[in-house]
């Protein structure tokens, strides 16, 4: 089984997994989802954990290399605007590292769940949740909004993408 990135009209993922599922029926052939990362928003003046999209125009689907043919031509039924990725006319998965990213930080739910850190002066350290380890990667912290920036390697190409992070502590790097 290999990963293959569908292009969608923003804000028509779910409606277009709805879809597809719908076309393709209960085939454990096809896999399809759309990553999601969770994060604290603050609603009404309390704060509740929300989930948005982790790769906005992306559709994800998990099938073996024989079958994405068939289901790319199903695809070109299914709603406007959807298309299999190709390069140079030829319909390519994600690479092994892309894959192994993704699977790292997303699991098997395809949820980025928050991760927790603290803050030493110019740097951050990730101490719980799918960034631990990832640090390097990490361009900019909104600690106001509880998002981290990340940047990522997907579809052959550096994207900068959300992901939900709580900065638990602030110090200013001189403790000893």
């Amino acid at each position: 089984m290999r990963t293959y990135v569908m292009q969608v009209a923003t804000g028509r993922e779910r409606t277009t997994v709805a879809a597809l599922e719908h076309l393709l029926g209960k085939d454990a052939r096809y896999r399809i989802f759309v990553p999601r990362f969770q994060f604290q928003k603050k609603i009404r003046g309390s704060w509740q954990l929300v989930e948005e999209l982790l790769t906005p125009g992306y559709v994800y689907l998990r099938t073996s290399m024989a079958d994405i043919e068939e289901l790319s031509q199903k695809i070109k039924t299914a709603p406007p605007f959807a298309r299999v990725l190709a390069h140079n006319g030829t319909i390519v998965p994600l690479d092994a590292d892309e894959e192994q990213w993704l699977q790292t930080l997303t699991g098997a739910t395809h949820v980025v769940e928050p991760s927790i850190g603290v803050a030493e002066g110019d740097r951050v350290v990730i101490t719980d949740g799918p960034l631990v380890g990832l640090e390097s990667q990490i361009k900019k912290i909104d600690r106001h909004k509880r998002l981290a920036y990340v940047d990522v390697r997907l579809l052959g190409r550096t994207k900068t993408i959300k992901v939900g992070v709580e900065i638990v502590r602030k110090s200013d790097g001189d403790e000893q």
